[in-house]
């Protein structure tokens, strides 16, 4: 028995549909009794053979061409690097390689007018165009002789996704921290006033474009956001070259879509879309309620010096305590400028165009019938916003790997998946990887029923030695690192917690608006690696600095093992008999994130939903025990077929056909990217929203709705009607 598989390149998108593994060497044995074990001691020769696959030498040959050039996403470069995997899908052998052509709206950079960013005084005699220049950023990339490919042109055009072009003239600025609510509310305290200024901001902690969408509800008239050396500079260790982070002209590229309201094209360019698909799909009545209408624009932080420096007011510290200090060597104060004769003059110059990118996906067909075929996705997207060598490119060598055996808003898979529904309509579930490659420290974000099948992969390959080399001793393994996303705590490794998964990446199609199980992983760095979304995401980084510490060259190696996790999960998913899925751990999951909800002493009244979830634990329970197989053997309660539709499609039951409060598109109630979050995750989201906005009614009304999903799906895994019973097997 054997699912499709399709690998995706979506802007590069690669899902892998079944395999045809029996074709490969199968035991006829194994192939009857079928590879769905509660513990694997051995690899069938099906993955023994893939496992023989992965190689790190060709790994940083695909990785060196596809950093050659820039393949920002509907340019050239792009269209070069589409067709570059595609060819290598088909000299893998998968049979069925297509591109699915989809128009979008971007934007870029002027190429003729640049962007400008200065300070400026209205009190000095000496003017130029009415005031005086005090600092004229240079909104550039340093060429360094250690990295042959920053001589780029767009080097000198630093832009934000979506930003529309603006020009402000002698604005004050203020200083915003991290750009979330609780710095917002923190300057209000303390007097500060965001109408009418230029704020500027620090990256993390939040989505860029949540940062830009906090400060225009506040009426900022536009936004600077640098990286702090705190996050991802000499904060963290020695700069590049010589050290892995972000040096003081670093600079941090990427889209500032608001999409925690909705992900993907925010306009819905492409012509199979219809002329109401962005009201229907995201519940606004104009795109532009997705995007900003202030410019703004990223920096370095040697350029976010002298405004910082330029700022007077409150100190920081006073405002909001040792978390708004970073680590540049002054004072921060939080504005605004005014107080010390000191404004700003940006000008953004953006072109917005109407593009076609390029999707490419690999099918490899399996042998079961359309109406019982559940098929296993695998993605990463190609698209970079310079040479993309860590986000998103090593893990496509990754996936050039397991095939031998986004940068925008998520534009690419977002469109193939709502425009070809019928397709994953049935799928299992979805493998994705983004910057599988960035450090040596393991960690995983997903569908808590898919938590148990990572952990035997991961125990099976940590075990494995010699001949087959096949476990690679990252720093934090064997099971890599576990943490709690709402928490941040270190959660015990023996557990079956996991991180639940928000946006940012692929997967947020196929989870949070179709309902398709999903798991995303990576090897990283602590933080943000130093040089993420900047041309130094390139192919010199990351083989002197991507990999294990110390060892130049060693992300390569590591590259070849997440192509083996990813193609081992993905086998077993696809071959099995029955799905190795386990909704008792969702079960636990679910008590978690109540507890978490009623942490919060908002007095909710949340009896109604413990019911409910412990309804869905005793047929989650039930269920395990009908479908587990026994001793290797297939004397289950329930036929295949019967248990795969269950384990596979339960997480469709978590879908609200209303979707989130405000955010439609959004349809997932057990777990979506926080409203003022943007990449990580909130647990029970349309509660959590309505908390935080202080509306306890909808909060309750919330309570009920995730209830009613719970509930169904504790209805879809019951086993105890005769009709589902299998005499075969009783």
């Amino acid at each position: 028995m054997i699912r499709w598989l399709r690998f995706a390149s979506a802007v590069v998108w690669l899902q892998l549909l079944q395999c045809q593994c029996h074709a490969r060497g199968r035991n006829p044995e194994e192939e009857q009794q079928g590879s769905s074990r509660s513990s694997r001691s051995t690899f069938s020769e099906a993955e023994q053979l893939f496992l023989s696959m992965p190689n790190a030498t060709l790994a940083r040959r695909n990785l060196r061409y596809i950093t050659s050039k820039p393949h920002v996403a509907g340019t050239d470069g792009d269209l070069e690097m589409a067709r570059f995997v595609s060819n290598e899908f088909k000299a893998s052998g998968i049979p069925n390689v297509s591109t699915f052509d989809l128009d979008v709206m971007l934007n870029y950079p002027s190429f003729e007018i640049s962007n400008k960013l200065s300070i400026v005084s209205s009190s000095s005699s000496l003017r130029r165009n009415g005031d005086t220049v005090l600092f004229e950023a240079s909104l550039s990339e340093d060429i360094l002789d250690f990295d042959d490919t920053s001589d780029t042109l767009w080097r000198n055009h630093t832009f934000h996704g979506f930003s529309p072009s603006g020009t402000i003239r002698g604005a004050p600025a203020i200083y915003a921290n991290y750009g979330r609510p609780q710095d917002f509310d923190a300057l209000e305290k303390a007097g500060v006033t965001v109408e009418g200024t230029v704020v500027i901001m620090r990256y993390g902690e939040c989505f860029r474009g949540l940062k830009v969408m906090n400060a225009q509800e506040r009426g900022a008239l536009g936004v600077l956001i640098y990286s702090d050396p705190a996050d991802d500079g000499f904060g963290q260790g020695s700069i590049y070259p010589k050290g892995p982070w972000r040096p003081a002209s670093g600079i941090q590229r990427g889209s500032v879509q608001f999409i925690s309201k909705c992900a993907g094209d925010p306009v819905r360019a492409d012509h199979r879309y219809n002329a109401t698909a962005v009201q229907d799909l995201c519940g606004v009545k104009d795109y532009r309620d997705l995007i900003p209408s202030i410019p703004s624009i990223p920096i370095g932080y040697g350029d976010a010096l002298p405004i910082l420096q330029n700022l007077g007011g409150k100190t920081a510290r006073e405002v909001g305590g040792d978390d708004f200090v970073g680590a540049l060597k002054l004072k921060y104060t939080v504005g605004p400028s005014s107080s010390v004769d000191a404004f700003i003059h940006l000008e953004v110059h953006n072109e917005a165009q109407i593009k076609s990118i390029p999707n490419v996906v690999g099918h490899i067909p399996g042998s079961l019938p359309p109406e019982q075929d559940m098929p296993i996705l695998l993605g990463n997207h190609r698209d970079a916003w310079v040479f993309g060598a860590a986000d998103p490119n090593s893990g496509t060598a990754s996936l050039l790997e397991v095939a031998r055996g986004e940068e925008y808003g998520l534009l690419g898979s977002t469109g193939w998946a709502e425009l070809n529904p019928e397709l994953i309509q049935r799928a299992a579930a979805y493998l994705n990887v983004d910057t599988v490659v960035s450090g040596d420290l393991l960690s995983v974000s997903a569908t808590p029923s898919l938590v148990t099948a990572w952990k035997e992969v991961l125990a099976d390959l940590h075990t494995t030695t010699e001949p087959h080399h096949h476990y690679m001793p990252f720093q934090n393994g064997p099971l890599g690192d576990i943490r709690d996303t709402n928490t941040g705590r270190l959660l015990n490794p023996e557990t079956n917690n996991v991180n639940i998964l928000g946006s940012g990446s692929d997967y947020t199609v196929f989870l949070d608006h179709f309902g398709i199980s999903s798991l995303d992983f990576s090897f990283g760095k602590s933080t943000t690696y130093g040089q993420y979304h900047s041309i130094y995401d390139s192919f010199a980084w990351m083989d002197a600095y991507g990999g294990i510490e110390g060892k130049a060259g060693s992300a390569f190696d590591l590259m070849a093992f997440a192509a083996k996790i990813w193609g081992l999960l993905a086998l077993r998913l696809a071959d099995s008999a029955v799905l190795p899925f386990d909704h008792s751990v969702q079960g636990n999951a679910l008590s978690d994130y109540v507890v978490a909800i009623e942490n919060q002493h908002t007095g909710l009244d949340l009896t109604i939903l413990n019911d409910a979830i412990h309804e869905f634990q005793d047929a989650a329970t039930a269920l395990q025990a009908a479908c587990d197989s026994k001793d290797n053997s297939r004397s289950t309660l329930l036929d295949e077929q019967a248990c795969n539709e269950k384990l596979g499609l339960t997480e469709r039951q978590f879908l609200s056909e209303e979707g989130l409060p405000e955010r439609p598109w959004f349809k997932h109630i057990l777990q979506a990217p926080g409203m003022y979050l943007g990449y990580a995750a909130e647990a029970f989201p349309g509660i959590q929203q309505s908390i935080d906005a202080d509306d306890l009614d909808l909060a309750q009304k919330q309570v009920l709705v995730a209830t009613e999903r719970v509930q169904a799906a504790a209805s879809f895994m019951q086993t105890n009607t005769e009709e589902e019973m299998s005499s075969h097997y009783l």
